[in-house]
């Protein structure tokens, strides 16, 4: 998954909207859309989203 996933997801346009929804900082936002969302936070999102939203299995290299 990446950021455009957790936006459409939880309805919202902008990383500030979207930093305030799933409250996380908007450097954090801006280092998951350049350096890819950790598999421990994917994997969570895939948790709370109920299957929704899918973590990657593994990074690409």
């Amino acid at each position: 998954m990446n950021v455009s996933d957790l936006k459409e997801f939880y309805g919202v346009n902008s990383n500030i909207d979207l930093s305030k929804r799933i409250k996380r900082t908007r450097v954090t936002i801006w280092k998951w859309e350049t350096q890819g969302i950790p598999l421990r936070t994917q994997a969570m999102f895939e948790v709370e989203s109920q299957g929704k939203l899918k973590a990657e299995l593994f990074k690409a290299s």
